[in-house]
Formats: C-alpha cells, structure tokens, sequence
C-alpha cells in the first residue's frame, strides 16, 4: 500500500491518500459485498471516501492522485457533479461527466474479481489510512499484495492513449515542450517515462476541463 500526505495551497485542507491492491477470494467477494463495505467505511469513518475500481485504464499512480486532487477540489467550491463522493472519484478518472460510462470503463467488474486482483482508493481528511485498509482486508477476508499500477509498458501506454482517444499530434505537442524534436511521434525511439508523462500531462488536462465545464454549466 502506499500512502501519500498532501498539503494543499489552494484553501482547501489538507488530506491523506491510500492506494492499494489486495487479493481476494472471488467465491466469497461479489460486487454488492464491495458496495455494502464503501457504505460502511463512509458512514463510519467521518470524511473518508473509499473507491474500488477498475485499473485497466488507469495510467499510473499520479492519474490517480490527479483525479483524488480534483474530487478534494469540487467538493471543497461545492463544484461536484455527483452528490457521493466514491462516484465523483471514478468520474475523474475516466475525466467524463457521464456515471454511466464512468463506471462501465472505472467500475469493478466481475472480470476483476474472477482475477482474484482488485484496486481501490482512500482519501481522508484525518490520518486513518491504515485502519480502513485494515477494515477493508477483514471485511473481505483479503490480504495486500504488491502494488502494479506503477510499472511501466508500452502496452499500457497504448491502451490508455486509445482509450483517452488521444492523438500522436497531442502527445508530440507535449513531448516537443519537454524538448523532443522530431516532427513525427516515434515511439520506439522515447523513453517509457517521457510518454507516461505526456499521457499524465494531457489527462490531466481532461480533468480540469471537466472541472471547468460543471462550473460554467450552474
């Protein structure tokens, strides 16, 4: 599990983040079980959200930082499009306004159980982190395994930049701030670090238009 402390210069608190992978049984967790759990951390644990999701599209651990920052941030200017929190965090990470479609890319499916492997989020105001990590691995009967969401791939990369229906023109565009030259994106001849930041940079950018697109629409 790893744990971050961010402080904020934007008005709004201070807060913790909790990113985790635990391996489960999938005989005994079905999707209701992981529903009743985030109803039971968050009526029990005062300004904590709890989040499974699906990390097929998820880039890396900074995409799901970025998205924690954004959900602290509408909350905080009462600019949140959903009402729960847990649901405002998975609209950020697919960076679409629509519930719909955020939980058909985000959402945990029975596809993740059946891989025993599932991710999940916890923000909090108060430095709780590792109590709800440990609620959560008693009520599933689930153990911590070691965290993927790092690694690096060409794969992943690819996958995330079609899902995002992201262009070789935008990634050259932000690569060519960085200092890349060619006037053509050749991926085979980047480092994987340079290209997973593109796709940081430009869904990013996806976020904070979400943002900006609830604000205009009150």
């Amino acid at each position: 599990m790893k744990i971050y402390s961010i402080t904020n210069t934007n008005g709004f608190p201070n807060y913790y983040i909790g990113i985790n992978q635990i391996e489960i049984d999938p005989k005994k967790v079905q999707i209701n079980k992981l529903v009743e759990l985030i109803e039971f951390i968050q009526s029990h644990y005062e300004d904590t959200l709890l989040q499974f999701f699906n990390d097929r599209y998820i880039l890396n651990p900074e995409h799901i930082l970025r998205a924690c920052y954004f959900v602290q941030k509408a909350f905080h200017t009462k600019n949140n499009i959903s009402n729960k929190k847990n649901l405002e965090l998975l609209l950020y990470l697919a960076a679409k306004r629509q519930i719909k479609l955020s939980l058909e890319f985000f959402g945990v499916t029975d596809s993740n159980l059946h891989d025993k492997r599932i991710s999940f989020c916890i923000i909090s105001q108060k430095d709780n982190i590792q109590q709800v990590n440990i609620e959560i691995n008693s009520y599933l009967h689930s153990q911590d395994i070691s965290l993927n969401l790092g690694n690096l791939s060409i794969d992943k990369f690819k996958i995330v930049k079609k899902h995002f229906e992201f262009s070789d023109n935008q990634i050259l565009t932000v690569l060519k701030a960085y200092g890349y030259k060619n006037d053509v994106l050749d991926i085979s001849s980047i480092n994987l670090e340079s290209l997973y930041g593109a796709l940081n940079d430009l869904i990013c950018e996806k976020m904070a238009l979400l943002s900006l697109e609830k604000r205009r629409s009150i």
